[in-house]
């Protein structure tokens, strides 16, 4: 099979990503389901990608196998797990709006930084953002997706470590509405933090 621009784009995409589903590539591609559907069956034939329903989710997902992960910059993901899967379905939406809010930045992911040992901390030990915005001026903003509550000392810890990363402008918190609150509270002396509301930032018209 040869591979076309779009197909190592969408390949890059979901690898990036981990994994996504077929409305999300639908979305960052700007094609119809049908579409999606076709090419993705094309890639999976070719031994490229796999699609898995999980019985969690409301849609199948899409990952790629060692093959397809050869062309793009990153390994295959390791596997999927029940307890991070809702975090990162949401924060494929999440990314997705913000390239339509942002459409000049770019978008590094979590599993980038990773590869790059781009932590905040010391070594392995420290945190890592899911996703870092960097604007054609050069300023880099974190992106974090917050759907539950981190102990306060946990919380503070990472805080702290964004206070003293002078490379980051800002970081940007994408939070449900139960950890809003909790956080705010955390962040009330350090302006180097904005707490958003995620229902709202994805409802919102620009």
């Amino acid at each position: 099979m040869r591979l076309t621009k779009r197909d190592k784009e969408i390949l890059q995409f979901i690898n990036a990503s981990g994994y996504c589903s077929a409305p999300q590539l639908g979305k960052r591609f700007s094609m119809q389901w049908w579409i999606v559907y076709r090419r993705m069956n094309q890639l999976i034939g070719a031994g490229l990608v796999i699609h898995k329903r999980i019985n969690f989710s409301g849609f199948g997902i899409y990952f790629l196998t060692p093959i397809g992960a050869r062309f793009t910059d990153l390994p295959p993901i390791d596997g999927i797990s029940k307890g991070g899967f809702d975090h990162q379905a949401l924060l494929v939406d999440l990314v997705l709006r913000l390239r339509d809010v942002y459409p000049e930045a770019l978008w590094v992911s979590e599993r980038h930084l990773k590869h790059q040992k781009f932590y905040y901390g010391v070594g392995k030990v420290g945190h890592v953002a899911d996703g870092i915005l960097t604007f054609p001026d050069g300023k880099k903003f974190a992106i974090e997706l917050e759907l539950t509550n981190k102990s306060n000392a946990r919380l503070a810890k990472i805080l702290r470590a964004y206070g003293a990363q002078f490379e980051i402008e800002a970081a940007w918190y994408f939070c449900a509405d139960s950890v809003i609150s909790p956080l705010s509270a955390l962040c009330a002396n350090k302006p180097y933090i904005k707490v958003h509301s995620l229902k709202e930032f994805m409802s919102e018209k620009f």
